[in-house]
Parts: structure tokens; sequence; C-alpha cells
């Protein structure tokens, strides 16, 4: 932080994402890096790591838009989010087509109920379709090739 302030004090003004600014009030610092530690902590449950127990809270209260307050203040990127809403269609056609399901190394039944309750927002399963996904289509692009 000093090397940043001899170089540009001004530079050394703005906050760092963990909420560190040269030479600030002790107080003022240590709330300013509280804060910002609760809103990290609080954009990652509410997003990649909401538990499965309040995914269907969250799916209740989804119409007073309570992610428009968290997410976005420290990531660009939101799958629980998208996957649920702008990325629905496309896993549903990846991930619950016949040929998917059928993969000997995924039980059927278990990811069209994965894919549907993550869909309709009563649970997070945003780390397992990842990793479903991801090897869909390396198993399409590598093996298959379509």
């Amino acid at each position: 932080m000093r090397l940043i302030y001899e170089g540009n004090s001004a530079l050394a003004k703005l906050p760092t994402d963990r909420g560190l600014v040269y030479r600030e009030a002790p107080i003022l610092g240590k709330l300013r890096k509280l804060y910002l530690e609760f809103t990290v902590k609080a954009e990652y449950a509410h997003d990649y790591g909401m538990p499965q127990r309040l995914a269907s809270l969250d799916h209740l209260l989804a119409p007073l838009h309570l992610e428009k307050s968290v997410l976005g203040r420290h990531k660009f990127y939101h799958f629980r989010v998208w996957y649920r809403d702008q990325l629905a269609p496309y896993l549903k056609e990846i991930l619950l087509d016949s040929r998917t399901r059928q993969r000997s190394y995924l039980k059927g039944e278990v990811l069209l109920d994965m894919v549907n309750t993550h869909v309709n927002g009563r649970q997070n399963w945003t780390r397992e379709i990842h990793r479903v996904l991801s090897l869909e289509l390396l198993q399409r692009q590598l093996i298959e090739r379509w």
C-alpha cells in the first residue's frame, strides 16, 4: 500500500476489493472491511453457495428480487441464477436430452430431478450442474463429435 501511495497518492485512496485504504482512520477502516467481507460472503451464499434449505425460501421470496441487493457487487457471473433463469432452456436441452440421461456414468432420473428442482428454484445444484454440463459437452465435442 505504501508503494502505491508513493507512486500515486490518489490511487492509494481508493479502497481495494478487501476494503483496504492507505492511512485510513482505524475505526472507519475496520467498518469498511467488515462491510465488504459481509457483502462478499452474502454474494457467495446467495449465488453459488446457497444452501439447499435456503433455496426454496429464496424461491418464495423471488418477487422481492432480493438478489439485486446482493449480486454483482464483487462478481459479474452468477451461475445459480443464470442456470435457473436465462440458461434454463439450454440446460434442459443438453442435460435432459435422452443421450445425456442414458450415459452409463449418470443416473438419468437423478439428473432430471436435479435440473428441474434447480430451474424451478427449489434447490441449488450449481456445482453439480457445472460438472455434469462440462462432462456432457466434453463427451459430445471430443468423443462423439456431436
